[in-house]
């Protein structure tokens, strides 16, 4: 073989003095100094606006002032409660309407429930204790109010005056 037939690369010149390379690699060097220099040149700084001094300082003051002389305005008073008697007799009612649908079940299904679920929603702060099979108790709390109410009692002797209540009185 001689060198004649010797494979060259496709864009090489018969008598290429490598300037093509030496420029190619000027240019990329030069690209790459020129990143460089635009990655260390630092921004120049906006300034801030001449209002948001004094704007802080008059918040910063403004909130000092609510820390130590809060205004009624800021102050909060809590919700009270209703009143314990309030709170007994809205519990009598939630015990009332619970019995009357423990009874409804005891009515329908010929035996009391296993649970308040089985007779309907439960009440909230009502809880049920299924005595033997013809027997229950209604525990009740509401707030500071405790109740207990017990089968072999009168409905309406527990009720009391939520039974007027109950009834738009």
């Amino acid at each position: 073989m001689s060198s004649e037939d010797q494979v060259r690369p496709f864009h090489a010149k018969e008598g290429s003095s490598g300037q093509e390379t030496a420029d190619a690699v000027a240019a990329v060097l030069k690209h790459a100094a020129e990143r460089d220099a635009a990655a260390h040149e630092r921004k120049r700084q906006k300034n801030q606006p001449k209002w948001m001094l004094p704007l802080g300082i008059n918040l910063a003051v403004f909130a000092i002032y609510l820390l130590i002389a809060p205004p009624a305005w800021v102050t909060i008073h809590p919700i009270e409660g209703p009143p314990p008697a309030e709170q007994e007799l809205s519990l009598r009612t939630a015990m009332f309407l619970q019995a009357q649908r423990i009874e409804a079940y005891r009515l329908r299904h010929g035996s009391l429930p296993d649970s308040l679920a089985d007779a309907g929603s439960p009440m909230p702060g009502v809880t049920y204790d299924r005595i033997g099979l013809d027997s229950y108790q209604l525990f009740g709390t509401n707030g500071s109010a405790t109740l207990e109410y017990d089968s072999s009692q009168s409905l309406a002797a527990f009720v009391g005056t939520a039974a007027d209540r109950l009834a738009g009185g």
